[in-house]
């Protein structure tokens, strides 16, 4: 059995921490403790001193336990641009390593761990290493969430192929609609059906409010890994 799962996305914005978070709740609505993990996360408040990124705060309200901030998010940065570029203006190195033991101390205290990535599966985080040199050196099988839009299925087909070319697993993906405009909405995911080698486990209907819902299609599959 997997000690989780890596949430990766088609692009920045398109619902990571919306699905993260649901997929904590479906857990431990199964009687499994889990914990959210936030590698590195730019784009933060200072509050009593500390960074807090937004995302990180939802994982952490959403995991079984209650842990420090710099338990679940090893890195994180003030300014919201690119990881590498405000780890370099921060004159700080992002060591895989580090990573790697926050990630094992806590998959020690619960069953899963739902890990969040920065942006795309090719954001790089390092000068030299992208966020799927981290998702290979993790060892964690990938979910990919696709920002249902305009030109998502050319994002969604490549986010796939360049991971599984990579030799990482794919559990499958999870379609957001993050347009509610988007025209074509079901003939854009019956092609995705047809073309992504891998299942869609749920799709996330639009929604403006702060209480999210979805429709799981292979959930079964979470639970069983």
């Amino acid at each position: 059995m997997t000690s989780g799962w890596f949430i990766t996305g088609t692009d920045t914005e398109i619902g990571k921490t919306t699905f993260s978070v649901l997929l904590l709740d479906y857990l431990k609505q199964n009687g499994l403790k889990v914990v959210g993990f936030k590698p590195v996360a730019s784009g933060a408040k200072s509050l009593n001193g500390e960074l807090i990124n937004e995302d990180v705060h939802q994982l952490l309200k959403h995991s079984s336990n209650h842990y420090k901030i710099n338990q679940i998010n090893p890195y994180c940065f003030e300014p919201a641009i690119a990881p590498h570029i405000a780890a370099k203006e921060a004159q700080v190195n992002i060591d895989f390593k580090i990573i790697k033991h926050s990630l094992d101390s806590l998959v020690s205290t619960v069953d899963k761990v739902v890990v969040e990535g920065a942006g795309g599966i090719l954001v790089p985080l390092h000068d030299q290493l992208l966020t799927i040199d981290l998702c290979e050196f993790l060892s964690l099988p990938v979910i990919i969430v696709v920002g249902m839009r305009l030109g998502c299925i050319n994002h969604a087909l490549l986010t796939e192929q360049c991971i599984l070319n990579r030799g990482i697993q794919v559990s499958g993906w999870v379609a957001n609609c993050i347009d509610p405009n988007m025209s074509r909405y079901s003939e854009n995911l019956k092609t995705l059906k047809h073309l992504m080698r891998t299942p869609l486990l749920a799709e996330i209907p639009n929604q403006q409010t702060e209480q999210k819902t979805i429709c799981w299609i292979n959930k079964e599959v979470l639970i069983k890994e």
